[in-house]
C-alpha cells in the first residue's frame, strides 16, 4: 500500500538581523556553499536541530551512569540473597 506524503507548505518570513547576526549567516552559507541567504536560513534551522539532537543524544548517554550504578547495585543484592519476591497480586 502506497503512503501519501503530506503536502509542504511554504510560508514567508521577514526577519530582521543585526550585522554581526548578518555576518554569521553570510559565513554560513559559504560554508554550506549556499549563493542565496534566503535558502541558508532554512538550512541553517535544520543544521540547529540536528546539532540539538546530537547534543540530547550526548547528555542522555550521560546520565545514565548513577542508573547504572544503581541497577548493579540491586543486582548485586539479589545474587546476595538480600531481597524478597514481589506478589503483585496480593496486598
Amino acid at each position: 500500500m502506497a503512503t501519501q506524503k503530506a503536502a509542504s507548505r511554504h510560508h514567508l518570513i521577514s526577519v530582521r538581523l543585526t550585522d554581526a547576526e548578518y555576518d554569521l549567516l553570510e559565513a554560513f552559507a559559504a560554508e554550506q556553499g549556499i549563493e542565496d541567504l534566503e535558502r541558508a536560513i532554512p538550512t541553517m534551522i535544520h543544521e540547529l536541530v540536528r546539532l540539538n539532537d546530537q547534543l540530547w543524544d550526548v547528555q542522555f548517554a550521560r546520565s545514565t551512569a548513577p542508573l547504572d550504578q544503581k541497577a548493579q547495585e540491586a543486582l548485586d543484592e539479589h545474587r546476595a540473597g538480600l531481597t524478597e519476591d514481589i506478589d503483585p497480586y496480593t496486598s
